[in-house]
Protein backbone atom coordinates (compact mmCIF):
# COMPACT_ATOMS: atom_id res chain seq x y z
CA UNK A 1 0.00 0.00 0.00
CA UNK A 2 1.15 3.72 -0.74
CA UNK A 3 1.32 5.89 1.63
CA UNK A 4 1.05 8.67 -0.52
CA UNK A 5 -2.19 7.56 -2.62
CA UNK A 6 -3.33 6.92 0.56
CA UNK A 7 -3.08 10.55 2.30
CA UNK A 8 -3.92 12.07 -1.13
CA UNK A 9 -7.40 9.75 -1.61
CA UNK A 10 -7.80 10.54 2.69
CA UNK A 11 -7.49 14.32 2.33
CA UNK A 12 -9.60 14.48 -0.70
CA UNK A 13 -12.88 12.85 1.17
CA UNK A 14 -11.85 14.80 4.10
CA UNK A 15 -12.14 18.35 2.43
CA UNK A 16 -14.83 17.41 -0.18
CA UNK A 17 -17.03 16.82 3.04
CA UNK A 18 -15.69 19.18 5.49
CA UNK A 19 -16.07 21.80 2.72
CA UNK A 20 -19.75 21.39 2.31
CA UNK A 21 -22.06 23.36 3.93
CA UNK A 22 -24.19 20.90 5.14
CA UNK A 23 -21.05 19.84 7.45
CA UNK A 24 -20.58 23.45 8.74
CA UNK A 25 -24.39 23.47 9.22
CA UNK A 26 -24.89 20.35 10.68
CA UNK A 27 -22.15 21.14 13.03
CA UNK A 28 -23.52 24.23 14.27
CA UNK A 29 -27.27 23.00 14.53
CA UNK A 30 -26.83 19.38 16.30
CA UNK A 31 -25.40 21.47 19.65
CA UNK A 32 -28.11 23.90 19.02
CA UNK A 33 -30.69 21.30 18.68
CA UNK A 34 -29.58 18.98 21.78
CA UNK A 35 -30.27 22.63 23.46
CA UNK A 36 -33.79 23.06 22.16
CA UNK A 37 -34.52 19.52 23.23
CA UNK A 38 -34.42 20.63 26.55
CA UNK A 39 -35.08 23.89 26.68
CA UNK A 40 -38.40 23.65 24.46
CA UNK A 41 -40.31 20.97 26.42
CA UNK A 42 -40.44 23.32 28.82
CA UNK A 43 -41.54 26.85 27.27
CA UNK A 44 -44.23 24.49 25.26
CA UNK A 45 -45.34 23.04 28.76
CA UNK A 46 -45.66 26.89 30.07
CA UNK A 47 -47.31 28.37 26.94
CA UNK A 48 -49.66 24.59 27.13
CA UNK A 49 -50.57 25.56 30.63
CA UNK A 50 -54.27 26.71 31.28
CA UNK A 51 -56.47 28.23 34.56
CA UNK A 52 -57.37 25.23 36.93
CA UNK A 53 -60.49 23.69 35.72
CA UNK A 54 -63.48 23.12 38.26
CA UNK A 55 -64.45 19.94 39.27
CA UNK A 56 -67.68 19.27 41.26
CA UNK A 57 -67.74 16.57 44.08
CA UNK A 58 -71.23 15.15 44.90
CA UNK A 59 -71.02 13.40 47.97
CA UNK A 60 -73.70 10.92 48.85
CA UNK A 61 -71.97 9.82 51.74
CA UNK A 62 -70.52 12.68 53.70
CA UNK A 63 -67.97 11.44 54.49
CA UNK A 64 -65.14 13.04 51.63
CA UNK A 65 -64.65 16.17 52.87
CA UNK A 66 -61.25 17.59 52.13
CA UNK A 67 -60.70 14.05 50.53
CA UNK A 68 -59.27 15.86 46.77
CA UNK A 69 -56.91 18.86 47.38
CA UNK A 70 -56.82 21.36 45.01
CA UNK A 71 -54.08 21.59 42.34
CA UNK A 72 -52.21 23.55 39.45
CA UNK A 73 -54.79 21.91 37.09
CA UNK A 74 -57.98 20.93 39.15
CA UNK A 75 -60.08 23.00 41.50
CA UNK A 76 -62.41 20.67 43.36
CA UNK A 77 -66.18 21.73 44.65
CA UNK A 78 -67.35 19.62 47.58
CA UNK A 79 -71.20 19.57 47.96
CA UNK A 80 -72.46 16.89 50.47
CA UNK A 81 -75.94 15.61 50.12
CA UNK A 82 -78.28 12.26 51.05
CA UNK A 83 -80.05 13.07 47.77
CA UNK A 84 -79.32 10.98 44.88
CA UNK A 85 -80.50 13.06 42.34
CA UNK A 86 -80.54 11.61 38.73
CA UNK A 87 -77.86 12.16 36.04
CA UNK A 88 -80.25 14.59 33.86
CA UNK A 89 -80.81 16.57 37.00
CA UNK A 90 -76.99 16.90 37.74
CA UNK A 91 -76.02 17.91 34.44
CA UNK A 92 -78.24 21.20 34.81
CA UNK A 93 -77.12 21.98 38.13
CA UNK A 94 -73.66 21.59 37.61
CA UNK A 95 -73.48 21.24 33.90
CA UNK A 96 -70.70 24.52 34.05
CA UNK A 97 -68.04 22.52 35.86
CA UNK A 98 -65.70 20.82 33.80
CA UNK A 99 -66.22 17.25 35.56
CA UNK A 100 -68.45 15.87 37.99
CA UNK A 101 -67.89 13.30 40.33
CA UNK A 102 -70.59 11.44 42.17
CA UNK A 103 -69.67 9.60 45.54
CA UNK A 104 -72.74 7.00 45.94
CA UNK A 105 -73.11 6.62 49.76
CA UNK A 106 -71.74 3.07 50.01
CA UNK A 107 -68.82 3.59 48.33
CA UNK A 108 -66.70 2.24 50.88
CA UNK A 109 -68.33 -1.27 50.13
CA UNK A 110 -68.80 -0.80 46.05
CA UNK A 111 -65.72 0.81 45.52
CA UNK A 112 -66.94 2.60 42.39
CA UNK A 113 -67.62 6.20 41.89
CA UNK A 114 -68.42 7.74 38.91
CA UNK A 115 -67.49 10.92 36.82
CA UNK A 116 -69.49 13.06 33.95
CA UNK A 117 -68.70 15.18 31.64
CA UNK A 118 -69.07 16.44 28.25
CA UNK A 119 -65.97 15.27 26.70
CA UNK A 120 -63.45 12.46 27.36
CA UNK A 121 -62.03 13.47 31.20
CA UNK A 122 -58.10 13.88 31.18
CA UNK A 123 -55.90 10.21 32.36
CA UNK A 124 -54.88 13.33 35.54
CA UNK A 125 -57.97 14.11 36.40
CA UNK A 126 -58.90 10.06 36.48
CA UNK A 127 -55.51 9.76 38.33
CA UNK A 128 -56.04 11.90 40.69
CA UNK A 129 -59.94 10.72 42.65
CA UNK A 130 -58.63 7.27 42.16
CA UNK A 131 -55.28 8.14 44.18
CA UNK A 132 -56.91 10.79 46.78
CA UNK A 133 -60.10 8.67 47.25
CA UNK A 134 -58.30 5.29 47.50
CA UNK A 135 -56.42 6.91 50.28
CA UNK A 136 -59.05 8.22 52.35
CA UNK A 137 -60.78 5.13 51.66
CA UNK A 138 -58.06 3.24 53.37
CA UNK A 139 -57.53 5.34 55.94
CA UNK A 140 -61.54 5.18 57.10
CA UNK A 141 -61.29 1.24 56.53
CA UNK A 142 -58.37 1.54 59.20
CA UNK A 143 -60.26 4.06 61.56
CA UNK A 144 -63.24 1.80 61.72
CA UNK A 145 -61.08 -0.81 63.84
CA UNK A 146 -61.03 2.10 66.20
CA UNK A 147 -57.52 1.83 66.67
CA UNK A 148 -56.50 4.41 70.00
CA UNK A 149 -54.13 7.53 68.49
CA UNK A 150 -53.84 5.75 65.20
CA UNK A 151 -53.85 9.19 63.08
CA UNK A 152 -50.65 10.23 65.49
CA UNK A 153 -49.37 6.94 65.05
CA UNK A 154 -49.65 7.46 61.26
CA UNK A 155 -48.01 10.21 61.42
CA UNK A 156 -45.22 9.07 63.98
CA UNK A 157 -44.40 6.24 61.83
CA UNK A 158 -43.97 8.35 58.41
CA UNK A 159 -40.17 8.26 58.30
CA UNK A 160 -38.79 9.05 54.72
CA UNK A 161 -34.79 8.30 54.81
CA UNK A 162 -31.54 9.69 52.28
CA UNK A 163 -30.24 7.28 50.86
CA UNK A 164 -27.11 8.37 49.41
CA UNK A 165 -24.93 5.89 47.59
CA UNK A 166 -21.14 6.23 47.98
CA UNK A 167 -18.14 3.84 47.28
CA UNK A 168 -15.56 2.07 49.10
CA UNK A 169 -13.46 5.46 49.06
CA UNK A 170 -16.57 7.21 50.77
CA UNK A 171 -17.02 8.96 47.67
CA UNK A 172 -20.35 10.42 46.47
CA UNK A 173 -21.82 7.89 43.45
CA UNK A 174 -24.97 7.84 41.58
CA UNK A 175 -26.53 5.26 40.14
CA UNK A 176 -29.11 7.08 38.11
CA UNK A 177 -26.06 9.28 36.88
CA UNK A 178 -24.16 6.41 35.60
CA UNK A 179 -27.02 5.08 33.48
CA UNK A 180 -27.77 8.58 31.98
CA UNK A 181 -24.07 8.78 31.21
CA UNK A 182 -23.55 5.08 29.80
CA UNK A 183 -26.62 5.57 27.88
CA UNK A 184 -25.88 8.43 26.27
CA UNK A 185 -22.29 8.02 24.94
CA UNK A 186 -23.77 4.51 23.90
CA UNK A 187 -26.64 5.95 21.79
CA UNK A 188 -24.05 9.20 20.20
CA UNK A 189 -21.25 5.81 19.08
CA UNK A 190 -25.44 4.28 17.94
CA UNK A 191 -25.87 7.92 15.41
CA UNK A 192 -22.69 8.55 14.37
CA UNK A 193 -21.96 4.77 13.30
CA UNK A 194 -25.12 4.58 11.57
CA UNK A 195 -24.16 8.38 10.20
CA UNK A 196 -20.56 8.14 9.05
CA UNK A 197 -21.23 4.13 8.06
CA UNK A 198 -24.00 5.63 5.19
CA UNK A 199 -21.93 8.32 4.12
CA UNK A 200 -19.29 6.20 3.34
CA UNK A 201 -21.62 3.97 1.09
CA UNK A 202 -22.92 7.33 -0.63
CA UNK A 203 -19.62 8.40 -1.56
CA UNK A 204 -18.74 4.71 -3.00
CA UNK A 205 -21.63 4.37 -4.87
CA UNK A 206 -21.55 8.18 -5.84
CA UNK A 207 -18.19 7.63 -7.28
CA UNK A 208 -19.65 4.34 -9.35
CA UNK A 209 -22.53 6.15 -10.85
CA UNK A 210 -20.34 8.93 -12.07
CA UNK A 211 -17.58 6.65 -13.33
CA UNK A 212 -15.15 8.71 -11.45
CA UNK A 213 -13.37 5.42 -10.03
CA UNK A 214 -12.21 3.82 -12.70
CA UNK A 215 -10.24 7.24 -13.16
CA UNK A 216 -9.09 6.68 -9.69
CA UNK A 217 -7.85 3.01 -9.74
CA UNK A 218 -6.18 3.69 -12.93
CA UNK A 219 -3.37 5.34 -10.89
CA UNK A 220 -4.72 4.11 -6.84
CA UNK A 221 -5.12 0.34 -5.68
CA UNK A 222 -8.87 -0.75 -4.49
CA UNK A 223 -7.90 -1.00 -1.34
CA UNK A 224 -5.91 2.19 -1.09
CA UNK A 225 -8.74 4.33 -2.55
CA UNK A 226 -11.44 2.15 -0.14
CA UNK A 227 -8.97 3.17 3.16
CA UNK A 228 -8.84 6.57 1.99
CA UNK A 229 -12.32 6.66 2.15
CA UNK A 230 -12.79 5.22 5.49
CA UNK A 231 -9.92 7.26 7.28
CA UNK A 232 -11.01 10.31 5.81
CA UNK A 233 -14.87 10.30 6.98
CA UNK A 234 -13.39 8.69 10.57
CA UNK A 235 -11.15 12.66 10.49
CA UNK A 236 -14.42 14.42 9.69
CA UNK A 237 -16.27 12.65 12.46
CA UNK A 238 -13.16 13.36 15.11
CA UNK A 239 -13.14 16.92 13.66
CA UNK A 240 -16.89 17.38 14.28
CA UNK A 241 -16.82 15.85 18.09
CA UNK A 242 -13.74 17.94 18.70
CA UNK A 243 -15.64 20.88 17.56
CA UNK A 244 -18.55 20.19 19.83
CA UNK A 245 -16.36 19.04 22.80
CA UNK A 246 -15.16 22.75 22.17
CA UNK A 247 -18.42 24.36 22.32
CA UNK A 248 -19.37 22.61 25.05
CA UNK A 249 -16.38 23.98 26.81
CA UNK A 250 -17.03 27.88 25.54
CA UNK A 251 -21.10 27.12 27.24
CA UNK A 252 -19.90 25.68 30.36
CA UNK A 253 -17.15 28.65 30.34
CA UNK A 254 -19.88 30.81 30.00
CA UNK A 255 -22.31 29.63 31.95
CA UNK A 256 -19.50 29.56 34.94
CA UNK A 257 -19.00 33.55 34.60
CA UNK A 258 -22.31 34.42 34.49
CA UNK A 259 -23.01 32.80 38.03
CA UNK A 260 -25.24 29.96 37.35
CA UNK A 261 -22.89 27.34 37.71
CA UNK A 262 -20.99 27.43 40.77
CA UNK A 263 -17.38 27.23 40.56
CA UNK A 264 -15.73 24.43 41.83
CA UNK A 265 -12.15 25.26 41.22
CA UNK A 266 -11.40 25.69 45.28
CA UNK A 267 -12.02 21.89 45.28
CA UNK A 268 -9.79 18.99 46.53
CA UNK A 269 -9.37 16.36 43.99
CA UNK A 270 -11.51 13.70 45.61
CA UNK A 271 -12.95 15.84 48.13
CA UNK A 272 -15.82 14.19 49.72
CA UNK A 273 -18.84 14.92 52.10
CA UNK A 274 -17.11 17.70 53.56
CA UNK A 275 -17.20 19.73 51.11
CA UNK A 276 -20.25 21.82 52.27
CA UNK A 277 -17.42 23.29 54.02
CA UNK A 278 -15.36 24.71 51.02
CA UNK A 279 -18.07 25.90 49.35
CA UNK A 280 -20.65 27.64 52.51
CA UNK A 281 -22.87 29.66 50.06
CA UNK A 282 -23.52 26.20 47.83
CA UNK A 283 -27.22 24.53 48.88
CA UNK A 284 -26.29 21.53 50.33
CA UNK A 285 -28.52 19.45 47.64
CA UNK A 286 -26.52 21.24 44.43
CA UNK A 287 -23.20 20.66 46.64
CA UNK A 288 -24.26 16.99 46.74
CA UNK A 289 -25.17 17.11 42.97
CA UNK A 290 -21.58 18.64 42.08
CA UNK A 291 -20.21 15.59 44.28
CA UNK A 292 -21.73 13.20 41.57
CA UNK A 293 -20.87 14.78 38.57
CA UNK A 294 -17.09 15.04 40.10
CA UNK A 295 -17.46 11.24 40.75
CA UNK A 296 -17.33 9.84 37.26
CA UNK A 297 -14.37 8.90 36.08
CA UNK A 298 -14.37 11.20 32.91
CA UNK A 299 -10.97 10.99 31.40
CA UNK A 300 -11.77 6.90 31.71
CA UNK A 301 -14.89 7.45 30.37
CA UNK A 302 -14.54 9.71 27.14
CA UNK A 303 -11.03 7.43 26.66
CA UNK A 304 -12.99 4.66 26.20
CA UNK A 305 -15.49 6.24 24.09
CA UNK A 306 -12.74 7.24 21.73
CA UNK A 307 -11.48 3.97 21.58
CA UNK A 308 -14.60 1.97 20.89
CA UNK A 309 -15.78 4.68 18.76
CA UNK A 310 -13.03 4.67 16.07
CA UNK A 311 -13.21 0.34 16.74
CA UNK A 312 -16.83 0.47 15.99
CA UNK A 313 -16.78 2.31 13.31
CA UNK A 314 -14.04 0.42 11.43
CA UNK A 315 -15.67 -2.39 11.84
CA UNK A 316 -18.98 -1.24 10.23
CA UNK A 317 -17.20 1.28 8.34
CA UNK A 318 -15.42 -1.57 6.42
CA UNK A 319 -18.80 -3.01 5.83
CA UNK A 320 -20.68 0.03 4.49
CA UNK A 321 -17.78 0.26 2.19
CA UNK A 322 -17.53 -3.39 0.72
CA UNK A 323 -21.13 -3.39 0.34
CA UNK A 324 -21.13 -0.14 -1.78
CA UNK A 325 -18.71 -1.43 -4.03
CA UNK A 326 -21.26 -3.93 -4.79
CA UNK A 327 -24.12 -1.87 -6.44
CA UNK A 328 -24.98 0.39 -8.82
CA UNK A 329 -27.30 2.86 -7.11
CA UNK A 330 -27.74 4.45 -3.61
CA UNK A 331 -31.39 2.23 -4.05
CA UNK A 332 -29.95 -0.95 -3.99
CA UNK A 333 -28.59 -0.99 -0.99
CA UNK A 334 -31.30 -1.58 1.46
CA UNK A 335 -30.48 -5.43 1.12
CA UNK A 336 -27.15 -4.94 2.52
CA UNK A 337 -27.72 -2.01 4.94
CA UNK A 338 -30.83 -3.24 6.39
CA UNK A 339 -29.07 -6.38 8.46
CA UNK A 340 -26.32 -4.56 9.48
CA UNK A 341 -28.82 -1.29 10.89
CA UNK A 342 -30.78 -4.63 12.74
CA UNK A 343 -27.72 -5.08 14.57
CA UNK A 344 -26.56 -1.67 15.60
CA UNK A 345 -30.24 -1.15 16.76
CA UNK A 346 -30.17 -4.24 18.30
CA UNK A 347 -27.36 -3.41 20.67
CA UNK A 348 -28.74 0.03 21.39
CA UNK A 349 -31.90 -2.17 23.13
CA UNK A 350 -29.54 -4.85 24.53
CA UNK A 351 -27.50 -1.57 26.20
CA UNK A 352 -30.48 -0.31 27.77
CA UNK A 353 -31.62 -3.53 29.19
CA UNK A 354 -27.81 -3.45 30.62
CA UNK A 355 -28.93 -0.61 32.80
CA UNK A 356 -30.84 -2.19 35.13
CA UNK A 357 -28.00 -5.43 34.87
CA UNK A 358 -25.14 -4.45 34.38
CA UNK A 359 -23.00 -7.53 35.15
CA UNK A 360 -25.75 -9.86 33.73
CA UNK A 361 -24.69 -12.87 31.30
CA UNK A 362 -26.64 -11.20 28.30
CA UNK A 363 -24.41 -7.91 28.93
CA UNK A 364 -20.99 -9.15 29.41
CA UNK A 365 -21.37 -11.21 26.35
CA UNK A 366 -22.64 -8.84 24.28
CA UNK A 367 -19.78 -6.37 25.62
CA UNK A 368 -17.15 -8.87 24.25
CA UNK A 369 -19.29 -9.57 20.61
CA UNK A 370 -17.45 -7.22 18.62
CA UNK A 371 -20.65 -6.06 16.09
CA UNK A 372 -22.77 -4.76 19.70
CA UNK A 373 -19.83 -4.51 22.01
CA UNK A 374 -19.15 -0.74 21.04
CA UNK A 375 -22.74 0.20 21.92
CA UNK A 376 -23.10 -1.80 25.02
CA UNK A 377 -19.87 -1.46 26.67
CA UNK A 378 -20.29 2.22 26.74
CA UNK A 379 -23.53 1.17 29.35
CA UNK A 380 -21.96 -0.68 31.30
CA UNK A 381 -18.10 1.06 31.78
CA UNK A 382 -19.91 3.60 34.50
CA UNK A 383 -20.20 0.40 36.97
CA UNK A 384 -16.53 -0.35 36.86
CA UNK A 385 -16.00 -3.51 34.12
CA UNK A 386 -13.60 -6.34 34.78
CA UNK A 387 -10.24 -5.18 33.14
CA UNK A 388 -10.26 -8.84 31.66
CA UNK A 389 -13.56 -8.00 30.53
CA UNK A 390 -12.71 -4.83 28.86
CA UNK A 391 -9.10 -6.30 27.10
CA UNK A 392 -10.96 -9.23 25.92
CA UNK A 393 -13.65 -6.76 24.29
CA UNK A 394 -11.32 -4.11 23.23
CA UNK A 395 -8.79 -7.42 21.19
CA UNK A 396 -11.76 -8.59 19.90
CA UNK A 397 -13.03 -5.39 18.39
CA UNK A 398 -10.51 -4.21 16.56
CA UNK A 399 -8.88 -7.86 15.72
CA UNK A 400 -12.14 -8.14 14.01
CA UNK A 401 -12.19 -4.55 12.30
CA UNK A 402 -9.28 -5.54 10.85
CA UNK A 403 -10.31 -9.07 9.49
CA UNK A 404 -13.71 -7.46 7.94
CA UNK A 405 -11.52 -4.63 6.63
CA UNK A 406 -9.56 -7.29 4.95
CA UNK A 407 -12.61 -9.04 3.75
CA UNK A 408 -14.22 -5.63 2.73
CA UNK A 409 -11.04 -5.13 0.55
CA UNK A 410 -11.54 -8.22 -1.44
CA UNK A 411 -15.14 -7.39 -2.19
CA UNK A 412 -14.20 -3.46 -2.95
CA UNK A 413 -11.50 -5.09 -5.33
CA UNK A 414 -14.32 -7.23 -6.99
CA UNK A 415 -17.05 -4.63 -7.10
CA UNK A 416 -15.85 -1.83 -7.68
CA UNK A 417 -16.01 -1.86 -11.41
CA UNK A 418 -18.78 -4.08 -11.74
CA UNK A 419 -21.70 -2.51 -13.34
CA UNK A 420 -25.61 -3.66 -14.73
CA UNK A 421 -25.86 -6.49 -12.00
CA UNK A 422 -27.31 -7.01 -8.92
CA UNK A 423 -24.93 -9.09 -6.89
CA UNK A 424 -26.43 -11.64 -4.40
CA UNK A 425 -24.92 -12.74 -0.55
CA UNK A 426 -23.69 -16.03 -2.53
CA UNK A 427 -21.95 -13.86 -4.90
CA UNK A 428 -20.02 -11.63 -2.09
CA UNK A 429 -18.98 -15.12 -0.89
CA UNK A 430 -17.04 -16.11 -3.83
CA UNK A 431 -15.19 -12.48 -3.97
CA UNK A 432 -13.99 -13.68 -0.79
CA UNK A 433 -12.13 -16.70 -1.93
Amino acid sequence: MNKNRLFLVMQREYYAIVAKKSFIISTILVPLLVLLIGVVPVVLAQFNSSEAETVTIVDNSGKFAGAFEDNEDYRFVYISTDEVAPVADLHERYGDSYALITIPADVAETRKVNVYSDDAVRMSLMNSIEDQLGERLSREKILSYGIPEFEQMMKDSHIEVDVDALTWDNEVSSTVLASVVGIVLAFIIYIFVLMFGAMIMASVVEDKTNRIVEVIVSSCRPIELMMGKIIGVALVGLTQIAIWAVLLGVGMAMLSMSGLVPDTSAMAPGMTPGMEQAMPNIDSDLAKIIQMVMSVNWIQLLGMFIIYFIGGYLLYAALFAGFGSAVDQQSDTAQFTTPVMMIIVFALLIGESCIENPNGQLGVWCSIIPFTSPIVMMTRLPYDVPVWQLLTSIGVLYGCAILFTYFAARIYRNGILRYGKKVSYMELFKWLR
